[in-house]
C-alpha cells in the first residue's frame, strides 16, 4: 500500500504543472497575446524577429494574484520582474532577423493580460 501511495504521489507531482481558467488568446511567430484568470504555474511562448529593423513591444497587466513575466533572447534579458499592475515598453531592434525570444509567464492565482509583439515603426 505504501508503495502505491508513493508512486501515485510521484505521478501527481510530475503532472500538476500548470492550470488556468478562462485563457483567451492567440499566438503567431511574431506575437502572443492573452487574457487569463487564475494562472497557476508557467506558460511559455517563442517569438521570432521578422526583420532587421523592428520594434519589440510588451505589455503585462496583473489584476489579482502574483504574476511574474520575462522576455529574453539568447543574448540577453529584456525584461524579468514581478508585475505590480502594469509593465509596458517598446524597444528598437536592429540586425536581429530570425532571432528567437522566449516569453514566460509564472503565476500564483494570477489574473490579467499580456501582449508581446514585433511591429514596424508605424504601429
Amino acid at each position: 500500500m505504501n508503495r502505491f501511495v508513493f508512486y501515485l504521489a510521484i505521478i501527481l507531482l510530475f503532472t500538476a504543472c500548470s492550470s488556468t481558467k478562462n485563457w483567451q488568446g492567440n499566438s503567431t511567430d511574431e506575437s502572443t497575446q492573452a487574457e487569463f484568470k487564475e494562472l497557476n504555474g508557467t506558460q511559455q511562448f517563442t517569438l521570432r524577429v521578422p526583420t532587421n529593423d523592428t520594434y519589440l513591444s510588451y505589455r503585462f497587466i496583473a489584476t489579482t494574484g502574483t504574476l511574474r513575466a520575462s522576455v529574453q533572447s539568447v543574448s540577453g534579458v529584456v525584461f524579468n520582474d514581478t508585475i505590480k499592475s502594469l509593465e509596458e515598453k517598446r524597444i528598437h531592434l536592429v540586425n536581429q532577423a530570425g532571432t528567437t525570444y522566449r516569453v514566460t509567464l509564472e503565476g500564483k492565482q494570477a489574473s490579467g493580460a499580456m501582449d508581446v509583439r514585433f511591429a514596424s515603426s508605424n504601429q
